[in-house]
C-alpha cells in the first residue's frame, strides 16, 4: 500500500491502473472465434504521453474540411512504420485479458491471428475517435461537447489507395 507517508507507491499506481482497466474492460469476440476482455484506450491520455505518431495526429487534428480537399498521398516508409508501431501499441493496451506480453504466462502478439489483431486495432481505434462500435459517442466525448472527435475522415489522407 501507501509509505508511512500517505504516499502512493509505484505498486500502488500499477496496481489503480490495472483495476481501473479491469473494471472498464469488456468481452471482445473476434473473428477466429477467441473471445478476449478488451478496454478501449483513453483518447487524452495516448494524445498527452505522445503515443500517437505525430504525422497521425497531425492528421486527426486538422478540421475535416480541409482534409477532403488535399490530394490523396502516399505514405513514406517512415510513417508506415510509424503506423505499424502504434497499431501494435494499441493492440496489446487493448487487451487486458489475455495479457500480451514476453513473460510465461503472456501471450506473445505476433501469436495473435493477424486479422483479431486487425479487429482489435479497429475496435480500438473506435474509442480513439470519440464514438463506440455503434456509433454513438463514447462518455468522455459527450461530457465534454468541446472535445474535438478524431474520425476516418480525418485519417481519410493517410489512407493508401
Amino acid at each position: 500500500m501507501a509509505k508511512g507517508n500517505h504516499i502512493a507507491t509505484a505498486r500502488d499506481w500499477r496496481a489503480a491502473t490495472q483495476a481501473e482497466r479491469e473494471a472498464r474492460a469488456e468481452p471482445l469476440v473476434l473473428p477466429s472465434g477467441a473471445t478476449i476482455l478488451a478496454a478501449r484506450p483513453d483518447p487524452l491520455e495516448w494524445v498527452i504521453s505522445g503515443r500517437i505518431p505525430q504525422g497521425l495526429l497531425a492528421v486527426a487534428l486538422e478540421d475535416s474540411g480541409t482534409s477532403r480537399e488535399r490530394p490523396d498521398r502516399e505514405l513514406s516508409r517512415e510513417e508506415i512504420l510509424d503506423l505499424a508501431r502504434f497499431a501494435a501499441r494499441l493492440v496489446i493496451a487493448s487487451v487486458v485479458d489475455p495479457p500480451i506480453g514476453d513473460g510465461p504466462d503472456e501471450l506473445a502478439l505476433d501469436e495473435i491471428p493477424l486479422r483479431d489483431r486487425a479487429y482489435i486495432f479497429e475496435w480500438a481505434c473506435r474509442g480513439l475517435s470519440g464514438t463506440n462500435g455503434n456509433g454513438a459517442t463514447s462518455e468522455s466525448s459527450a461530457n465534454n461537447p468541446t472535445e474535438e472527435e478524431l474520425s476516418s475522415d480525418k485519417l481519410e489522407g493517410f489512407r493508401q489507395k
